[in-house]
């Protein structure tokens, strides 16, 4: 009877504890589900980690708890600039310092400047000009500019194109031996013959000898330079040649002979050249011209250093 009773007592306070206590639940968090803090019961699920992305410096991090999962990424590096330092192209962050200008040589149109952020420093170089001549004006020759115009032959623009015949004489401006001073003196033709042979020239069939001497009074020293051409295509294509060319193309050989004379006459400088030619008698381009001697020895190129062409 008395264990009756007890079993009795028994059932009513257990009946009492389940019909009478509540759970006292902990909110589920990231890690772990609803879970009572009495008995430990749990309900539901676990709410998982809120993970917000990894950044330059920072881990995978939830942004309910905290907790970091894997590594940073790490900057992303833009190089150093003239402008900038060391910069992250995710972030911003900055390090270091600014690199060095990127210069690019002054020219003669444009100072030292920077290739990056285009800072100038000092000034633009000397044009290095290459003198104007009979086929080209006067221009640089680092950045191609172009100044003036183009000379002009002495027997086109001073009308310097004479006949060949003794006794010819004409004014002849040119410059002397000993600097660009200008000389103006007399051209004369002294001689001019066509002849077949002499003590001195050899005949040849079907060829003939011309022959010109030209005599240049100055009161000042100069040389001049006389020769003979078959075609004109600038003062630095009328040279002496060894053959002449006919309309057709056909180029034959010749023969020269040429003789100068440099004298003083009291205050007067007589510069004699004197030159003769075998060509075929029927050719008619034959062109004989003068030049200061200056140009043939420096090839320096002066308005005063004028052709004279002679036909």
């Amino acid at each position: 009877m008395r264990r009756l009773s007890l079993l009795l007592i028994t059932i009513c306070i257990l009946c009492m504890s389940g019909c009478c206590l509540a759970h006292d639940w902990k909110e589920a968090d990231c890690e772990n589900p609803k879970t009572c803090r009495v008995c430990g019961e749990t309900e539901g699920e676990a709410l998982g980690h809120q993970y917000m992305d990894a950044t330059c410096t920072l881990k995978k991090t939830c942004s309910v708890c905290g907790a970091t999962e894997g590594e940073p990424l790490g900057h992303m590096w833009r190089d150093a600039s003239c402008q900038s330092p060391m910069t992250c192209m995710v972030c911003g962050a900055t390090e270091g310092e600014l690199a060095d200008h990127v210069w690019a040589d002054a020219t003669c149109l444009r100072p030292k400047r920077c290739l990056v952020c285009n800072i100038t420093e000092g000034g633009t170089k000397n044009h290095v000009w290459v003198s104007a001549n009979y086929n080209s004006s006067k221009y640089c020759s680092e950045c191609g500019i172009v100044e003036g115009d183009v000379l002009v032959p002495a027997f086109e623009k001073r009308n310097y194109e004479f006949t060949l015949e003794k006794g010819t004489t004409w004014d002849y401006t040119t410059i002397s031996n000993d600097g660009d001073n200008t000389v103006t003196g007399t051209a004369t033709i002294t001689n001019y013959r066509k002849f077949k042979s002499d003590a001195t020239h050899s005949a040849r069939e079907g060829y003939e000898w011309r022959e010109a001497t030209v005599e240049f009074r100055t009161d000042t020293g100069v040389k001049v330079m006389f020769g003979y051409t078959d075609t004109y295509a600038g003062m630095e294509e009328y040279p002496y040649s060894d053959f002449i060319t006919y309309a057709d193309g056909t180029k034959l050989p010749v023969q020269v002979r040429e003789e100068f004379d440099y004298k003083w006459e009291e205050d007067t400088c007589i510069s004699t050249g004197s030159l003769a030619i075998q060509v075929p008698e029927d050719y008619e381009e034959l062109v004989f011209y003068v030049c200061n001697a200056d140009y043939a020895r420096t090839q320096r190129i002066d308005p005063n250093i004028r052709f004279m062409e002679m036909k």
